[in-house]
């Protein structure tokens, strides 16, 4: 394989795709905060946009759909998130 097509092939193995994020489960202030900090701190999160819906995100991700859908699964209540968390006690 020549450089030029493994460079080739790196690049397809990079792209993004936009992934429909449901948020309804943050309605506390704190579930929010805890959503924006998880959005930043993931490296595939390439980007976050608004839709129509208040309750969901777009989200530009730079892996598959099993990739996004795992990692949004550790959003939510249960998921990985513990509700509860208070600035209080930090």
């Amino acid at each position: 394989m020549s450089v030029q097509e493994n460079e080739s092939s790196s690049a397809r193995s990079q792209l993004m795709r936009i992934y429909e994020l449901d948020t309804s489960w943050a309605a506390t202030a704190d579930e929010r905060r805890y959503l924006h900090w998880e959005l930043l701190a993931c490296d595939e999160v390439r980007g976050v946009f608004l839709t129509a819906r208040e309750d969901a995100l777009a989200v530009l991700f730079s892996g598959d759909r099993r990739a996004f859908d795992a990692w949004a699964r550790t959003l939510a209540p249960g998921g990985g998130f513990e509700s509860g968390l208070d600035e209080g006690r930090w």
